[in-house]
């Protein structure tokens, strides 16, 4: 094996062993097979240890940044400004694709966040929905009720099938939501 990559091999698995992500035994182990039973001539200071990248903080809060500038952007263009729809859905549907990309980067950071990403992403596309439905048919209160009850039927198949409770949750609410004002 390459020693460059055994070297990083070592170091994650005494960063797995320090941060308790796995236990101390299993490091052990997995420290004598890296090391084929030797022990280690350098020690490596543990305040010049840096973090691996999957870990790094300033990495999470940038990520962060970017979908929340993302998210308010696109309600930017679609309420507030006055390009034509085909422009509005179209960058609409560009940030949430962009949402869920990024969303799907830090699944393995912040797995909170990743969901209110999900989430966000989920609203941004319902909004969308909504807005071109309510432009091209003029408002009609039984073609948006259409839209909302297939956005909540996507959510509750999608909740459901990657077992994401909040999505499903959401789907259930957004249907009696949808009951109450059809049958009010």
């Amino acid at each position: 094996m390459n020693e460059q990559r055994k070297a990083t091999i070592i170091n994650e698995i005494k960063y797995w062993k320090q941060s308790k992500l796995l236990p101390d035994q299993y490091c052990d182990y997995l420290l004598t097979l890296y090391t084929e039973g030797e022990p280690e001539l350098e020690q490596e200071p543990e305040q010049k240890r840096s973090l691996p990248l999957r870990f790094q903080p300033n990495r999470t809060l940038l990520i962060c940044i970017i979908v929340q500038a993302l998210f308010l952007l696109a309600l930017l263009v679609i309420y507030f400004t006055e390009f034509p729809l085909g422009l509005q859905i179209s960058s609409g549907i560009f940030f949430t694709i962009a949402i869920i990309l990024l969303a799907n980067q830090t699944k393995r950071q912040a797995l909170a966040l990743t969901y209110v990403y999900l989430l966000e992403a989920a609203v941004l596309f319902f909004l969308i929905t909504i807005h071109a439905v309510g432009t091209i048919f003029a408002g009609e209160a039984m073609y948006i009720a259409l839209a909302t009850f297939v956005h909540c039927l996507a959510w509750f198949l999608i909740g459901w099938k990657w077992k994401l409770r909040f999505f499903t949750i959401a789907s259930l609410l957004g249907g009696l939501l949808l009951l109450y004002f059809l049958f009010r």
